[in-house]
């Protein structure tokens, strides 16, 4: 039994799981279903990301680039199985 929301995106709902009075307290779904359900909520969180960040001043890659690698450095820390880790 397919239900439509309010974007007319349809879930394929298989079946319900009712209580005793009858209420819907679950839904099964395939598989199939369920990823994409789970893509559709992962395109939602990357699109609430770029909302949050669209005010926020733009730099060109370049100075980006040094400004990281200015700020990344890395020591040797012997007996350490990592051997290095930055500071």
């Amino acid at each position: 039994m397919p239900v439509t929301s309010k974007q007319k995106d349809v879930l394929d709902i298989k079946q319900y799981i009712t209580d005793e009075k009858g209420h819907k307290v679950a839904a099964i779904l395939d598989i199939k279903e369920l990823s994409r359900i789970e893509r559709m909520l992962e395109d939602l969180s990357d699109l609430r990301a770029i909302e949050d960040r669209i005010l926020e001043p733009s730099e060109d890659y370049e100075s980006y680039s040094r400004k990281r690698k200015s700020r990344l450095h890395v020591s040797y820390v012997p007996g350490n199985r990592d051997h290095f880790l930055p500071r």
